[in-house]
């Protein structure tokens, strides 16, 4: 018990540590401009666009303090980000306190809708009366 306590403090330390070295990387390096990032391979391969596409240059955006900017980007993924930041503050907090970890509490429909939210944003950025820049 006590080995895989500090398996689990040591992945969310690595994974915060990791998280945060990111930000610094996405705050300093504007993408498409300067930096590495790597392209969107689905959208290398077919045109379109993915429901990931622009988070990198939402991510600096936002990390400069531009949220509207951002939004137009990925508006999913300044949607999303609290909720992210919420469950890995959570699971964080469960991780580093030893806990039994809580079930996944969402029911199914819910579960559903959040992946037809996805399926539907993939779909409609990518017909042209999508409003945002891609």
């Amino acid at each position: 018990m006590a080995n895989d306590l500090l398996t689990r403090r040591v992945t969310v330390a690595v994974f915060w540590f990791a998280a945060l070295s990111a930000s610094v990387y996405a705050f300093v390096f504007e993408p498409g401009k300067s930096g590495f990032f790597p392209a969107c391979m689905f959208r290398t391969i077919t045109g379109l666009a993915c429901p990931g596409c622009g988070s990198t240059r939402a991510l600096h955006q936002l990390l400069h303090g531009h949220v509207g900017k951002a939004f137009a980007l990925n508006p999913l993924l300044v949607i999303a980000l609290p909720i992210l930041m919420y469950v890995l503050v959570r699971h964080t907090a469960w991780a580093i306190s030893g806990a039994e970890p809580v079930r996944n509490r969402l029911p199914a429909p819910v579960i559903y809708a959040m992946f037809y939210l996805l399926l539907s944003f993939w779909v409609i950025r990518n017909t042209s009366f999508y409003p945002f820049v891609s």
